[in-house]
């Protein structure tokens, strides 16, 4: 039997497990920094495998599937394949049997879905280890949605014994059909920084304005000239965003707030771009603040770096899942995200390729399916085409 059938028969065969195992992490959602129950769930599952779990303080579970085939011939030697699990703080509206039992928690961005199909591609590659040899490392990350939980798994040594150097992933997306996959070759997602400006005026009597410094006055005005930073200081190719979010000052109507502080994201596809941002940024608040006779303090923190495909991987992984699920359900983002996600962590370890799957049945007529929604209900149907490629991929790359 071709290995690609073999493996689709060994989908189905685990597919009611998978699905399962699926609806009762999506029925026990657990927010980021919480995730207990889900990390002795994955870990339980593995055992049952006989895959040894490693579970770190942060509730990050990965280990191994090695195989028993010859050794790779390739560039690679151990492929690593990332989920991760945490939740949003989202009361859910889909009705389904399985919605969320935990108020005011659901997984509304597919992590459960993501997690189900990493636990299949496990089932799958342990039940064939002579197909392929070297490792595949199961990484499943929590707290996504907060801190980042990949830096501290990768730091925890979930890259190491065996080694990984090719690392892959998939993310749920319920703006294209189930049975597609979408590639973005290169740069995908931006780099984060946090900004958080404080601006010190002096307070007086709103009669008497003249007696003190406004920090209303000059913290509105950094807002208005933070928005030159990318439009007069990035050429127009070159993607970047500041974004102020927030904005707290004063007291009292009749008084001259002392003190304003703003709370904002800076945004760019690369790190030198990054850089600059950064730069003018600080450089913007400190002098805009000095002009009014205020001073800003310009706290810059930073977030994630930027995601970056590896090109040569993306070719060949786009040209397996041609021969998967056929070059017309293959598709292309048509401009990188500058949002963020921290799988950048591990592309940045080693080469990488972020993909998205299909996750809405052409015929769909229910609520308006999306990311962060109350009503997403992704097709389950669709993780036989993630496992399918998250297992061929393995093989394929390990040859």
């Amino acid at each position: 039997m071709e290995i690609k059938e073999l493996v689709k028969q060994r989908i189905d065969e685990f597919f009611p497990q998978i699905v399962a195992f699926r609806r009762d992490l999506h029925a026990h959602p657990e927010l980021s920094g919480q995730e207990a129950r889900t990390s002795r769930r994955i870990a339980e599952e593995l055992e049952k495998l006989g895959i040894e779990p490693h579970v770190t303080p942060e509730k990050a579970v990965f280990g191994a599937v090695t195989g028993k085939g010859p050794a790779p011939a390739g560039k690679y030697t151990g492929v690593g394949i990332r989920a991760d699990f945490d939740a949003l703080p989202i009361t859910e509206a889909t009705g389904v049997a399985w919605a969320s039992t935990n108020p005011g928690v659901m997984h509304a961005c597919g992590h459960d879905m993501h997690t189900a199909m990493l636990l299949g591609t496990a089932m799958v590659l342990n039940s064939m280890p002579e197909a392929f040899g070297g490792s595949v490392k199961l990484l499943f990350q929590p707290n996504e949605e907060g801190d980042g939980g990949a830096e501290n798994m990768i730091k925890a040594g979930c890259m190491k014994d065996p080694d990984v150097n090719a690392v892959l992933a998939f993310h749920i997306e319920p703006g294209i059909p189930t049975g597609y996959i979408q590639f973005c070759p290169g740069k995908m997602n931006a780099a984060t920084c946090d900004l958080d400006i404080t601006v010190e005026g002096v307070s007086c009597h709103g009669a008497h304005p003249d007696r003190g410094v406004d920090a209303i006055l000059a913290a509105s005005n950094i807002v208005t000239a933070l928005q030159a930073v990318v439009a007069r200081n990035l050429a127009p190719t070159q993607p970047g965003v500041v974004t102020v979010g927030q904005f707290h000052a004063g007291n009292a109507g009749n008084v001259v707030a002392g003190e304003a502080h703003l709370f904002g994201t800076l945004r760019a596809l690369d790190m030198k771009t990054m850089a600059k941002i950064k730069e003018m940024a600080k450089q913007t608040a400190e002098g805009v603040a000095a002009g009014y006779g205020a001073k800003a303090v310009v706290k810059l923190r930073d977030g994630y770096p930027s995601l970056e495909n590896d090109i040569e991987l993306g070719r060949r992984l786009q040209a397996l899942a041609a021969e998967l699920v056929g070059e017309d359900h293959i598709d292309y983002m048509e401009e990188p995200s500058l949002g963020a996600d921290d799988f950048a962590f591990f592309t940045q370890y080693c080469d990488g390729v972020y993909m998205n799957l299909g996750t809405t049945p052409a015929d769909w007529n229910g609520k308006p399916q999306a990311l962060h929604n109350e009503y997403l209900c992704p097709d389950e149907e669709a993780m036989k085409t993630g496992i399918l490629m998250e297992v061929m991929s393995a093989l394929r790359l390990l040859a």
